[in-house]
């Protein structure tokens, strides 16, 4: 009785230390008493220790709090390039993102989180150190320094793909959203998009489009308020130009989504290690049950008000030598084979 006493006492401290040292090693910061304890018993039942370090390792705390401290010191003497990708929405960008990890050679800080007190902890610190950051994010919140590249699209299929995306979750699954109470909520999101027809979803969701990723807000402003979205709305053109031409001086590399080889292009020019092929990430096949959308005339003149608001981020884009400008017949094109892939319908 006595030894077994010992022996358990024993294999509790060392279930102890050990919860101490994941918590130390991984998450770099010491265990409250409960949560130590809590993994310390787990560790009691069979493959909990493997269980316990992957949700660490994949929980948001890492990515977030702990990886930046771990890849700054990987990456004291880091001599290759300093890159930042602006991901915006619906461009290939998933696939852009894997293969700049892939030929910069470094994880990415993956800069998608919007919670203020995560950005106010980012920008305490010396962030400049990150080898490449990537997110759906405004300009003005990626560290100076860094050499930028971004994926455009034409805007009304960017449009419809973006409301295809929304809806999707009512009728299949996501593979990438573990957390349960996520889920149902994006499921639901996605039943309330797909019961609305796709011209009344538009007058509400596209406010921003992509401007907003390229016009820093202003002092004071928060990124994606209603201030914010009133703000792009009252710049005259000529301001407008002036802004844009500032921001996307901080690009040096750019292509169009549908153009694989200029996206191959720019990665390796960014990078500077050649790459020949980009990952097919995040790709879903057509579904059946997606219920088919009419593109009446009023919707196709909203479509083309937003298309006609991003022109001059893609005129500025062109004379800065970052994209060639697509004709109207290209544009057309690419627009109605998207429309066509995607379940929309001309009347």
């Amino acid at each position: 009785m006595a030894k077994r006493l010992v022996s358990n006492l024993i294999n509790k401290n060392r279930h102890l230390k050990m919860a101490d040292a994941l918590y130390r090693v991984i998450l770099q910061r010491r265990p409250p008493l409960d949560e130590q304890t809590f993994t310390a018993l787990s560790f009691q039942l069979p493959s909990q220790f493997e269980s316990r370090v992957s949700d660490m390792l994949h929980s948001e705390e890492f990515k977030i709090m702990a990886l930046p401290g771990l890849v700054a010191e990987a990456t004291h003497n880091w001599t290759g390039k300093r890159v930042f990708f602006l991901h915006v929405p619906k461009t290939a960008g998933t696939s852009v993102r894997m293969a700049l990890i892939k030929s910069v050679g470094t994880p990415a800080f993956e800069f998608y989180n919007r919670l203020p007190s995560v950005e106010d902890s980012m920008r305490n610190l010396e962030n400049n150190f990150w080898p490449l950051w990537v997110g759906h994010q405004n300009i003005s919140s990626f560290p100076q320094g860094l050499e930028g590249i971004t994926i455009f699209r034409e805007t009304r299929s960017r449009v419809l793909s973006a409301y295809r995306q929304r809806s999707r979750a009512a009728l299949v699954e996501s593979p990438h959203i573990l957390n349960s109470k996520i889920l149902e909520k994006k499921n639901s999101q996605a039943r309330a998009t797909i019961s609305k027809p796709f011209g009344t979803w538009l007058k509400t969701s596209m406010g921003l489009g992509v401007l907003g990723y390229f016009i820093p807000p202003e002092e004071g402003t928060q990124y994606r308020s209603k201030e914010f979205k009133s703000y792009i709305s009252e710049i005259s053109e000529p301001r407008l130009e002036t802004i844009l031409n500032e921001s996307l001086s901080r690009f040096t590399h750019a292509a169009w989504s549908h153009n694989e080889p200029a996206i191959l292009r720019a990665i390796s020019g960014i990078s500077g290690s050649e790459i020949d092929a980009l990952p097919r990430e995040n790709v879903y096949p057509n579904l059946e049950g997606y219920p088919p959308q009419i593109l009446d005339s009023e919707t196709l003149a909203k479509l083309s008000a937003v298309q006609e608001k991003e022109a001059a981020l893609y005129k500025v884009a062109h004379e800065q030598g970052l994209i060639p400008l697509l004709s109207k017949s290209e544009a057309d094109d690419l627009f109605e084979i998207t429309a066509k892939r995607l379940g929309f319908t001309f009347t």
